[in-house]
């Protein structure tokens, strides 16, 4: 008996033993980039854990010192690549071979079971179609045209600060950053795609502004377990976090069918488009009566709803996020905040809105949002790209499909580069003569062809709200209250802590979330 086990328990450790073999000698024939040992079927997760669970673009700079800023890991059943340099960022992502997407069954639910949207459309077709199709017509709507941009960014800026300034008198000024910013900024893409705003009190979009920050706090894409073994979402719905994304799902694209639903019911979208909604609406309509039509058409109601989805989910995350950051970041060193004032005041008169005039001579207040974008990396590992086709990285054979991570927190954050990265100093993105200079390795919106869409409206808003904001009030601690936490709530983007209650001792449930909260207070005339 004792020798049967022994058989038993050799021939396992044997097959056991050829699988790390097969796993980790796999594709050596081609070179593939050097990265940690793998292990059957979990392959790399459990080293990622071990180093970083909770921010893993951490232990990808970890382990980087050791396998090179090229680096293959095993995610589960994908296999994955990271680029963990600007250069090998900048030489790898400019190329079409890299400007796919990477796209499993983790994120096919978002979108009908099929590849739709624009943010993760294969390239180059259709891709090139719908990034030239959106741009073109937001254009036609007043996109990248400022007095249209600058109008609507205006609109906002007026009920923002007239809540504030009702919550001073309310509240004492007490007011969280968890999604404070979130509609106001939603607002900004909502206009030029759809022609309507909101009211930041509208509680259907606060519900559903709520879902979609579930949505992005539920997952990331390094060590995420949808990512690694997609089944699973079937298996262990609420452990795997799917329950939240298939509600967040469900609710968005039940939200946009009604928009669309009410647009073709008004009919205008036939003789006289008024947003972006419209001419997709008639540019179905047409391909639809052509004879021959193609059946591949871009355009169809499905892909309508990827499109707004994706530019319902950037305006509630990106901006809103940065706004919240740059927040923390002014209350936690009131010496940037003051002299951020001071340079405002110097230019821009008491009462009015930031011109094309002023914008030239806001350099610290730009160098302030530059550090803002290099310190918070809210997309730390950017948007996923695939290899397009079997292609070479230098030396390194990358497989085509290969998931591709960008590493740009360790860009934003290379100690060899930036001297002292874990310091909020503007003064980095200022020259000798006072001038702003922006840095190449500064890169918040993206590289090569699949560069953020809304990178115009993005940095064109948050310039405007930030100057707005220092106007009329100062940011501060609140008295008695811990200093907000500047570590921040990792998902698929990065995120400033939420507020948490108090419990029955008067002390926060979890010592890692502080209550990130500001004083308003008021320094200028309303």
């Amino acid at each position: 008996m004792i020798d049967f086990l022994s058989s038993v328990l050799t021939a396992i450790l044997v097959v056991i033993l050829i699988l790390l073999l097969q796993e980790n000698f796999k594709g050596r024939d081609k070179q593939l980039a050097p990265g940690p040992f793998r292990f059957p079927v979990v392959g790399n997760l459990l080293q990622i854990t071990w180093i970083n669970s909770k921010e893993p673009y951490l232990a990808f700079t970890k382990l980087s010192r050791r396998y090179g800023d090229i680096m293959s890991i095993q995610l589960g059943s994908v296999y994955a690549v990271v680029f963990n340099s600007f250069e090998m960022i900048e030489e790898s992502l400019t190329k079409p071979e890299f400007s796919d997407r990477f796209f499993n069954g983790w994120l096919s639910e978002r979108t009908f079971q099929k590849q739709l949207g624009i943010v993760f459309s294969k390239y180059p077709f259709p891709w090139q179609q719908l990034r030239r199709f959106s741009l073109r017509t937001l254009r036609d709507f007043g996109f990248g045209k400022k007095s249209r941009m600058h109008s609507i960014i205006h609109a906002e800026l007026d009920d923002v600060v007239g809540d504030i300034k009702k919550r001073i008198k309310k509240d004492n000024g007490i007011i969280t950053f968890d999604g404070y910013f979130t509609i106001s900024t939603l607002n900004l893409v909502w206009s030029m795609m759809v022609g309507t705003r909101y009211e930041h009190s509208d509680p259907k979009l606060i519900r559903l502004t709520k879902v979609a920050k579930d949505f992005f706090a539920s997952s990331n894409t390094a060590n995420n377990i949808l990512l690694a073994y997609p089944e699973w979402r079937n298996w262990f719905p609420n452990w795997t976090g799917m329950t939240v994304q298939r509600n967040c799902y469900h609710e968005t694209n039940h939200f946009f069918q009604g928009i669309i639903d009410e647009r073709k019911r008004l009919g205008v979208y036939k003789t006289m488009p008024e947003n972006l909604i419209d001419e997709f609406l008639y540019e179905i309509e047409s391909q639809s009566t052509q004879d021959g039509a193609d059946n591949e058409t871009v355009f169809t109601e499905e892909q309508l709803i990827g499109l707004m989805s994706d530019f319902f989910l950037a305006g509630t995350e990106t901006s809103s996020n940065t706004l919240a950051w740059c927040m923390l970041y002014l209350l936690t060193n009131p010496q940037v905040q003051k002299k951020l004032q001071n340079e405002i005041d110097a230019v821009i008169p008491l009462g009015s809105f930031l011109t094309s005039e002023h914008e030239p001579l806001l350099h610290y207040t730009k160098a302030t949002l530059a550090e803002t974008h290099r310190m918070a990396s809210v997309f730390p590992l950017m948007v996923p790209r695939a290899a397009l086709e079997d292609t070479y990285c230098g030396e390194f054979f990358v497989p085509k499909g290969t998931y591709i991570m960008a590493n740009i927190y360790n860009v934003h954050h290379d100690k060899c580069y930036w001297k002292d990265p874990e310091i909020f100093r503007p003064e980095r993105f200022i020259d000798d003569n006072g001038q702003f200079i922006g840095d190449p390795r500064l890169k918040p919106f993206g590289f090569g062809r699949r560069v953020c869409l809304g990178e115009p409206l993005a940095s064109m808003s948050l310039l405007h709200y930030l100057t707005v904001l220092m106007q009329n009030f100062t940011f501060n601690a609140v008295s008695n209250e811990p200093i907000p936490s500047v570590n921040p709530v990792v998902g698929i983007t990065n995120a400033p802590q939420a507020c948490e209650d108090l419990d029955e001792h008067n002390t926060y449930k979890n010592k890692f979330i502080i209550t990130p909260v500001a004083h308003f207070e008021t320094i200028r005339k309303a």
